[in-house]
């Protein structure tokens, strides 16, 4: 009897032993992505690489010279598909400012399972084709999405220079400041 005391008393330790290394890594990794900083408006949006429609990959930088409405969804996100047929309905104003819109994937689509992201443009988009679709790598949603809380419908106007000109979230209910700085600035 006191060989089996024994042995869950060592179980115990050993239990209290994980979970107490699991609390302090979630705190240094916690603390880590919270000191990661959010890209700012004046900043030069970095270049990263996504997989277009087609499975080719492209780069960010294809797009310089060009103003760019640079924007990550999660394709299960009920206000990213508003945000399709919103901007759907805008396409006229996209394309008299000459504004590309390149609509990502967030990577693993956030992990949760969703419609490939050309079926969703065209689902909730009105089959639009203006709107270029692709999926974004780790690296690239992390820069753009910052942890620990992402946001499921992020976007960047990005000047011909490569400058992020504004940053919203919701571009649904956001659509008429966008249009506003598009054109204060110009583009």
């Amino acid at each position: 009897m006191k060989i089996k005391v024994k042995y869950v008393k060592y179980v115990v330790y050993a239990v209290v032993a994980v979970i107490a290394l699991v609390v302090v890594l979630n705190f240094f990794v916690l603390n880590k992505a919270k000191s990661a900083t959010y890209l700012s408006v004046g900043e030069t949006a970095p270049n990263y690489t996504f997989q277009s429609a087609n499975g080719s990959t492209e780069s960010l930088n294809n797009y310089a010279g060009t103003p760019l409405l640079l924007w990550f969804v999660a394709t299960w996100c009920s206000s990213c598909a508003q945000g399709n047929t919103v901007v759907a309905n805008n396409l006229a104003f996209f394309k008299a400012h000459g504004v590309k819109i390149l609509e990502l994937e967030q990577y693993d689509n956030l992990g949760s399972p969703g419609v490939s992201i050309s079926q969703f443009i065209s689902q909730y988009g009105d089959n639009n084709t203006y709107v270029e679709p692709g999926i974004a790598s780790y690296n690239m949603t992390l820069a753009y999405n910052t942890p620990p809380v992402f946001q499921l419908d992020i976007y960047y106007l990005i000047s011909p220079s490569g400058k992020i000109l504004y940053i919203g979230e919701g571009i649904a209910n956001g659509i008429g400041n966008l249009e506003n700085i598009i054109s204060e600035d110009g583009l």
